[in-house]
């Protein structure tokens, strides 16, 4: 795992306890699970195998390497009922996207003093309690609309945590709708879990989820709907329950996070304000773990709720993108502080567009796997975003078992990851797989 960063800013608004004591997610399993101890011993590597499904048709291998046509033009309006703009996205700095002239700091009371005497349009300032941190978002003019100009007329410093409000995408692709014959899966646990995603709406009259508990929250404008696709994959996964399909947690409270809104028919979007009060939110409801299947830039205030999560114990999964193996790293999988989870299919390749790097701690099957769709059918998906749960649902079993110590259940999930391609943590792989189990954890 990788080693948590030190941030050394004191800003007022923002409690100067929060990052103190983050959870030293790579020293505790290098002091509990050293990576050499699983390397010289065969019997971790192969005492769970995965378990298989049959053979993907021509078909479905057609849909896994072919991407969705989620190229967006360079401003996108997003309107509510076709009737007024509820969003403008555009693309920004290094192609990534984010809303059109519209920035966050965390800001003590002289900056936001001098923000109201410059061409800008403060929108809020928002405290989150549970995060320990208050946010001012604000518009600015067209001639002030970087972070040089901004620092500059502002007179802020290096370590004044400001950013755009940036955009961050879900991470499935290739839907392959099925009716498939039921398949011998178990879940990782019976146990009563609890677990968070930050993701899109789910379609809750889906019949997968007749006898699931899902507790629902918005985080979009009032009227912007949020559409009901991948976090219907990604709840199917996690809860969905059928003849077609296993949930990889049988007993579990899915605290379900709406950020997501329609960017195109092929991609859809979650702003940095949005995914900010959805982790509020979800360490306020103690959650142990949340999985977060999205991909954006590297930004300031994303690092740092991030880290104020991971200090409120709330660990942190999440997908690590599907931009190939050639691609820079995305975030929030390449934090520190960040759990990251590559790709595999049912033969143990790395999914062919999955993100590589020294950030991946994890591998799990994500091509081709059967779920909920947003439709009320069942089909399967690919991507890294239907990796990441399978991470969280093994992690969730383990705090449980574990009794919340998050030390151990970190050290046993290491132990339990089968080792794949170079012996050790490597780009690819990270640690290694996680397969369902044949018995619970």
């Amino acid at each position: 795992m990788k080693t948590p960063l030190i941030i050394t800013a004191c800003i007022c608004f923002y409690s100067s306890s929060v990052l103190a004591n983050l959870i030293p997610v790579d020293s505790v399993l290098k002091q509990l699970n050293p990576i050499e101890q699983r390397i010289e011993s065969s019997i971790n590597r192969t005492k769970r195998l995965p378990t298989l499904v049959p053979q993907t048709s021509v078909a479905e291998l057609k849909a896994q390497v072919n991407q969705p046509l989620s190229n967006l033009p360079e401003v996108v309006n997003i309107s509510i009922n076709n009737q007024y703009n509820a969003l403008v996205d555009v693309e920004v700095e290094d192609g990534f996207r984010a809303i059109q002239q519209q920035w966050l700091l965390m800001a003590n009371t002289e900056q936001l003093n001098a923000l109201k005497k410059h061409d800008v349009t403060i929108i809020a300032v928002k405290n989150y309690s549970a995060l320990g941190m208050s946010l001012v978002r604000f518009n600015v003019a067209e001639n002030i609309d970087s972070k040089a100009q901004l620092v500059k007329i502002l007179n802020l410093t290096d370590t004044t945590l400001l950013d755009r409000n940036h955009i961050y995408q879900a991470q499935t692709s290739a839907t392959t709708v099925t009716t498939p014959a039921t398949q011998p899966m178990q879940p990782f646990c019976a146990d009563n879990t609890q677990i968070g995603i930050i993701d899109s709406a789910i379609n809750t009259q889906h019949s997968a989820f007749t006898n699931a508990t899902i507790i629902k929250r918005r985080f979009l404008p009032a009227g912007l709907d949020s559409p009901a696709l991948h976090g219907t994959a990604i709840a199917g996964l996690l809860v969905g329950h059928s003849n077609e399909l296993t949930p990889l947690l049988s007993n579990a409270t899915l605290y379900s996070a709406e950020v997501f809104y329609r960017q195109s028919e092929f991609a859809q979007g979650a702003t940095l304000f949005a995914i900010v009060e959805a982790l509020d939110w979800l360490v306020k409801e103690q959650l142990p773990v949340i999985n977060m299947s999205l991909t954006g830039p590297d930004n300031a205030i994303l690092k740092t709720s991030i880290e104020a999560a991971v200090k409120q114990h709330s660990l942190i999964v999440a997908a690590a993108g599907n931009a190939g193996p050639a691609a820079k790293p995305l975030y929030p999988a390449a934090y520190k502080s960040v759990i990251a989870v590559s790709a595999i299919d049912t033969n143990n390749q790395l999914y062919r567009w999955s993100n590589n790097g020294d950030y991946i701690d994890f591998s799990a099957l994500g091509v081709n796997v059967l779920t909920a769709l947003g439709s009320g059918e069942f089909g399967k998906e690919s991507g890294t975003s239907i990796a990441a749960p399978h991470v969280s649902a093994a992690l969730s079993c383990l705090l449980v078992k574990y009794n919340n110590n998050k030390a151990k259940a970190l050290a046993e999930l290491t132990s339990l990851a089968h080792d794949l391609g170079e012996q050790g943590k490597d780009n690819q792989f990270g640690y290694g797989a996680i397969y369902r189990p044949k018995s619970a954890l």
